[in-house]
């Protein structure tokens, strides 16, 4: 597997799970937790899973920052599943059925999944479940045919995060693969002429804002964006359509990086992330690893000490007071927006 997707396989998980070692904290909505996931390994790259809380210590910007979320590595984890079955993503319809099939074969006994796809519409394909034979057959649906006519990006990812996870506690994320391509914006594009400004994008907006607010981190596997274009595929069409409507014209790669930027602002918001497979062959390996990684990961979290919104990127390091431990983060800062 390509060096860059291993790096980024890492930062596909990070929950937020109250520390049972700290029963007298409250979470409290207002406040602006961090998260990160880490994974230890000592000497001969073997996976250490049973440290303690009081031998990590976290710093934003060289601070030293109280750690106020310890998800142990053998914490349960939530994952759900979305995938983007519109009519742009048909040739990757196998490959969601084997990313799953590699997924649950990593899953731990106390590990749960669902999933789900979407076009213009949802379709739940599975319930919340441990259970692998289960999860197994619910495979053939990921291929059956749904309506081809729109996709409702922004409308399925807002369901999830603010329906789909309700009553689900513990360590959380979303993981989607998709385009990122909502028919709203290329609907918006035909009748105005132009790309709408992120600010001037309802829908977007309001995925923006439950992403934020539900705190669940979104991780995108986004294929066919302006960074990993196929350009003989079915993902190609729109962008080629807009290349004889708009000749002469930046239009089509300012729609391709709009909607990428729009998935990335996404991730990033939520605490997630997003990666950009270079072939499709990586896909399926991607989720593997993802299956692997998130069950070797302890969740940190904290309060940042400096609260002031000024739009700066902070630096988030993690340390062992073992220096013998090689840590890898799930992310290695964010934005204080």
């Amino acid at each position: 597997m390509p060096l860059i997707l291993r790096l980024a396989i890492v930062a596909f998980v990070s929950w937020a799970w109250l520390s049972a070692q700290q029963p007298d904290y409250t979470l409290r909505v207002d406040v602006p937790f961090i998260f990160v996931d880490v994974t230890v390994q000592g000497a001969g790259g073997t996976i250490i899973s049973d440290l303690p809380q009081h031998l990590f210590e976290i710093y934003e910007n060289g601070i030293r920052q109280q750690i106020r979320y310890f998800g142990p590595v053998s914490t349960p984890y939530n994952i759900f599943l979305l995938f983007d079955r519109s009519g742009s993503t048909q040739d990757k319809w196998l490959l969601m059925q084997r990313a799953v099939a590699g997924f649950i074969a990593n899953l731990r006994p106390q590990d749960r999944i669902a999933i789900a796809t979407f076009d213009a519409d949802f379709a739940e394909q599975l319930n919340w479940t441990s259970d692998r034979q289960k999860a197994l057959l619910a495979l053939p649906q990921l291929i059956h045919p749904q309506k081809i006519g729109g996709t409702d990006f922004y409308g399925a990812v807002d369901r999830v995060l603010r329906r789909e996870f309700n009553k689900i506690t513990g360590r959380r994320a979303l993981v989607v693969l998709t385009d990122g391509r909502d028919t709203s914006i290329y609907k918006e594009l035909m009748t105005r002429n132009r790309l709408l400004e992120r600010e001037e994008d309802r829908p977007y907006q309001r995925v923006l804002k439950t992403a934020s607010n539900q705190r669940i981190p979104v991780y995108l596997i986004a294929f066919n964006t302006d960074r990993n274009l196929e350009v003989n595929s079915l993902g190609a069409d729109e962008y080629r359509r807009l290349q004889i409507v708009f000749p002469n014209s930046s239009l089509p790669e300012r729609y391709l990086s709009g909607v990428r930027s729009r998935m990335e602002d996404l991730a990033e918001v939520s605490g997630g992330r997003i990666v950009y497979p270079k072939r499709l062959e990586d896909i399926v390996p991607l989720y593997q690893q993802i299956g692997r990684d998130v069950g070797n990961s302890y969740t940190l979290g904290y309060v940042s000490s400096q609260p002031e919104k000024d739009g700066s990127f902070r630096r988030i390091e993690v340390r062992a007071t073992d220096q013998h431990f090689r840590l890898t983060q799930s992310r290695n800062g964010y934005y204080a927006k």
